[in-house]
């Protein structure tokens, strides 16, 4: 247990630097209509500890009142996070205070018989899980900041020759497997029951999708030719006039350099693409005559596949619940989700941590989305 208060302590630091990451005037500002503000995200992870640490064990539901109205995921929809946050300074207050009192409720707990339907050590799991989420989309957030507000990115560009996509493959034979948690792990809902699926054989690309080769791809007009998209991608490339990844940002027709959390980076030829969505790597997908992999399918190779965890990886398939799905420990984390145009996603990306780093994990975005660190690989 000691070690999971420590990485729950660690947490609790990551999400305090990230209000250094951005201009303090900016915290509670949207970049996206699809995103809460930095401050709201920082909030809601202190209200979340608040609702299973003191509300949950000791009944004490002063916190969890005072913040509700605000931070509670369940009730605030995305368009009004933005509204009567508290100033950078009120967060930073809050934040240092309650999570420092909340580890030593948490060693306070450690000693004592609790008669809960979730043990101790099972939430502080539960809190290094959720919080390693919402820290990987303020990294996004503060990308978002640093593509809107930060041009100092000529230093940084470089040019990239275009190189074909060439796949490279793993066979694997038709047969039955075994997909979903494995009940050694901490896992979420979504990720059980574990159970049997049959597979065909397929091939899928051992490697991922590289920044030279996806330049080939806008080089050969791949973002202009509408047979290479579905109606709905298309509709939406053109809508939104999107013609590269998200993080890359011109000087000119041939030099570029990458946004990230960190500022921009100087690209090199085999980083493998990031921020695109699904509907682009369908259609770069279809500019090689391949597929994007079910799900199941990237599962099932995981282990033998090179660059996993550099980026989240896109599934064919919409996020939907296995068989004798059950929710927990609450309703409202995977099943509003199932089926409503989220699709899920593989893997980890490099700004993922390690909590959340593991092959049953299911991220799930809609197919429009950039903001998160997203590549790929195929199928043949």
């Amino acid at each position: 247990m000691i070690k999971h208060i420590y990485s729950l302590q660690q947490k609790q630091k990551l999400i305090l630097e990230q209000l250094l990451k951005i201009n303090k005037d900016n915290i509670n500002q949207k970049v996206h209509s699809e995103l809460s503000p930095l401050g709201w995200h920082i909030l809601h992870c202190i209200f979340v500890e608040a609702t299973w640490i003191r509300s949950y064990f000791f009944s004490d539901e002063t916190i969890v009142n005072k913040f509700k109205n605000l931070a509670d995921a369940t009730k605030i929809t995305v368009d009004k996070r933005h509204l009567g946050l508290p100033d950078i300074q009120e967060l930073k207050t809050y934040a240092k205070t309650f999570f420092r009192e909340n580890i030593f409720l948490i060693k306070k707990l450690s000693s004592r018989k609790i008669k809960k339907k979730y043990s101790i050590n099972y939430i502080i799991n539960f809190l290094n899980q959720h919080h390693s989420q919402h820290i990987e989309i303020m990294k996004a957030i503060v990308n978002l900041h640093n593509l809107n507000f930060n041009k100092n990115f000529n230093e940084y560009t470089q040019e990239i020759v275009p190189k074909e996509y060439k796949f490279s493959g793993i066979e694997i034979p038709k047969g039955i497997y075994k997909v979903g948690a494995k009940k050694t792990e901490l896992s979420f809902d979504n990720e059980n029951p574990r159970h049997e699926i049959l597979l065909e054989n397929y091939t899928i690309s051992n490697k991922l999708i590289s920044i030279s080769e996806w330049l080939a791809f806008i080089r050969e007009n791949g973002y202009k030719r509408k047979k290479f998209w579905s109606s709905h991608g298309w509709d939406w490339r053109t809508k939104n006039n999107i013609t590269s990844p998200m993080n890359w940002v011109f000087k000119n027709k041939y030099n570029f350099s990458l946004s990230t959390p960190n500022g921009y980076i100087t690209p090199k030829k085999n980083m493998p693409v990031s921020n695109i969505s699904k509907y682009e790597l369908e259609a770069f997908a279809s500019w090689n005559k391949m597929r994007i992999p079910h799900e199941f399918e990237w599962e099932v190779s995981s282990k033998r596949l090179t660059g996993k965890f550099k980026v989240w990886e896109w599934s064919a398939n919409e996020f939907f619940g296995y068989k004798n799905f059950k929710p927990y420990p609450y309703k409202e984390y995977s099943y509003p989700w199932f089926k409503d145009n989220y699709f899920t996603l593989k893997g980890g990306s490099i700004f993922s941590l390690k909590d959340i780093k593991r092959n049953s994990f299911r991220n799930f975005y809609k197919p429009s989305t950039r903001y998160i660190f997203a590549g790929g690989r195929l199928c043949a």
